[in-house]
């Protein structure tokens, strides 16, 4: 998937806006990136990508730019 794709997709995902969703996005600027966020995080990337990650690393994610590193490490990302 492209980076535009991710960021449709995110912004599907945290039910935001598109225009409210850009790489440099902070988590804490994302209403929808609470708990059951989260979970909807876990479930779609683990169906769609098959990426599972660990609690330090969901932990870490601090905004839009990790879950793009996320997916780039796991060659889910096409530049």
């Amino acid at each position: 998937m492209t980076v535009n794709e991710a960021l449709r997709w995110f912004a599907e995902m945290f039910e935001e806006p598109e225009e409210n969703i850009a790489p440099d996005t902070k988590r804490e600027d994302i209403e929808g990136w609470d708990s059951l966020g989260i979970l909807t995080l876990m479930a779609e990337l683990d169906e769609r990508l098959d990426i599972t990650l660990s609690q330090e690393e969901l932990e870490n994610l601090s905004g839009i730019d990790d879950l793009l590193a996320v997916l780039r490490r796991h060659d889910a990302l096409t530049e």
